[in-house]
């Protein structure tokens, strides 16, 4: 299927163009627009007549050939007959589709298909949620991701429910500093992911982006996020803006609930679509507000293994820093680590004995022993027992 049919016909200056389409309650809707160059023709910038359509409604296609025939008033023109051959062309390719194909002759994921930005992994062509409470800066976070990216010669997108450009701009130069900005292209939305296609479709074809920010999930839907249905179509909406490119997704979590740290908030559709997930827990330095430290936890990887957890000290000021750190360092990020996740981190600091592994961690020696032989790639036992990080 396509996300636009034309059919032209250059001998009488005439073009249908059907496209946005959708299905509702088992008819086929969409959007209709009909240009005509004819002499005498009330055409407003070429366009004789735009509008939504239902292409299964004979009473539709009867009315819209009614309005064609008053806007053109040229006599000899069929329109009944021409609206009626553009939907019977766009339902047989609706049910045509696209063809299938041998999945041997497409081509290898490319070697740069994983984005790596500073021990934070995101897949390069697939849509990947960074999600955690508000205050968390996930927003400063993405921008922060988003400069990255750009200086590594992406062309980088900012599309943002939020804020405002200016607040961003700000933003990015206390990360970049005044001389060392990156560029990123910026869009400010006020309706729903949905009703913004064709918009950021469109920046998106002309600055030819790479990758992708959408600040923030919740406000772009175009209803409630709880809603499987309303996941479905955000998704089906970032695949029509550009489809084969990356993008990364700020939202919330659940207030309640034990799943609250490992799905965002709303409908379980939003892990299920998304290829890749983190989420991020902030803890704050008490009587220090301009210090932040993130950590960032791989919840989903479709496209690879689960990645290692990350920490950033963020410092706020005239420059916004952001230092990679030890999760290990913050008891309460640390907390929040799997056991081989806090084996691992324990262990870069040398060998130790499953015994002394237990005690540090507070876990019991079955729970740690179990660990070391179930992750080989990670843990090997050397020579007198102890455990240690395994280095190929």
């Amino acid at each position: 299927m396509s996300d636009r049919y034309t059919l032209d016909l250059p001998d009488v200056g005439i073009t249908f163009i059907a496209e946005r389409l959708r299905r509702d309650r088992h008819e086929l809707i969409g959007e209709l627009t009909v240009r005509c160059t004819l002499p005498g023709a009330k055409a407003v910038n070429g366009y004789l007549s735009t509008g939504d359509f239902n292409f299964s409604s004979v009473r539709a296609r009867q009315d819209r050939a009614r309005l064609l025939t008053q806007r053109c008033a040229v006599d000899g023109i069929d329109w009944f007959g021409l609206v009626e051959e553009v939907c019977q062309r766009v339902f047989q390719a609706e049910r045509e589709g696209e063809p299938d194909v041998d999945l041997r002759t497409l081509p290898r994921p490319q070697p740069d298909d994983e984005i790596r930005v500073q021990g934070l992994s995101f897949p390069r062509r697939h849509p990947s949620i960074l999600f955690g409470d508000g205050g968390a800066a996930k927003s400063y976070t993405a921008l922060f991701i988003a400069g990255i990216l750009a200086h590594k010669g992406l062309s980088v997108a900012l599309f943002d429910w939020e804020l405002c450009g200016e607040d961003h701009r700000d933003r990015l130069e206390r990360l970049f500093g005044p001389d060392s900005m990156p560029v990123i292209r910026y869009a400010l939305c006020e309706r729903p992911l949905t009703a913004e296609v064709d918009r950021l479709r469109r920046i998106v074809r002309q600055r030819k982006i790479d990758y992708a920010i959408y600040d923030s999930v919740a406000p772009a839907c175009d209803g409630p996020p709880e809603a499987a249905e309303v996941a479905s179509r955000y998704f089906r909406a970032v695949r029509e803006i550009g489809a084969g490119i990356g993008s990364l997704h700020i939202a919330h979590v659940n207030k309640t609930g034990d799943t609250s740290e490992y799905k965002p908030f709303g409908s379980t559709f939003w892990h299920n679509l998304a290829r890749c997930t983190w989420f991020v827990k902030a803890v704050e330095q008490a009587g220090n507000d301009a210090t932040l430290t993130l950590g960032f936890y791989n919840r989903k990887s479709n496209l690879g293994a689960i990645q290692p957890p990350v920490s950033y000290l963020v410092r706020f000021g005239a420059l916004t820093t952001f230092t990679t750190v030890d999760i290990a360092d913050s008891p309460e990020l640390a907390g929040k680590l799997t056991i081989k996740q806090r084996m691992y981190q324990l262990l870069k600091r040398g060998a130790m004995s499953i015994s002394d592994i237990a005690t540090e961690l507070d876990a019991s020696y079955d729970t740690v022993s179990k660990s070391v032989h179930r992750n080989p790639r990670h843990f090997v036992v050397l020579e007198g027992g102890k455990v240690g990080l395994r280095t190929t």
